[in-house]
């Protein structure tokens, strides 16, 4: 068996990496792993999660992907929306003004 990382993708944070695997092995065949990797201290990259695909998967998985791909380039990007969360010690602008109404 025969195994060569094609890519290791970086993820949201640092400590963590999506690593792409061909595996060579003449018993089952050509093969991609899809691994999550994460950092530890004391320990280096170790793996989280494997999903292990042939060429079937690996097929279906290029088909799905490549419609995600079309309908994300031609959607609007998503905004995250920010709450806003007022200073204490600052009245609202428009308090004072109903303040002296109220009085």
């Amino acid at each position: 068996m025969h195994e060569k990382v094609i890519a290791a993708i970086p993820q949201d944070t640092s400590d963590h990496v999506l690593e792409v695997a061909l595996i060579d092995d003449p018993a089952q065949g050509p093969r991609v792993e899809l691994r999550t990797l994460a950092w530890g201290n004391g320990l280096g990259w170790y793996r989280q999660h494997t999903v292990t695909l042939d060429r079937a998967s690996l097929q279906g998985l290029q088909r799905v992907l490549g419609q995600i791909q079309s309908h994300i380039r031609h959607s609007p990007p998503q905004r995250q929306s920010a709450l806003v969360i007022p200073f204490p010690c600052v009245p609202p602008r428009n308090a004072a003004a109903a303040e002296r109404a109220s009085a």
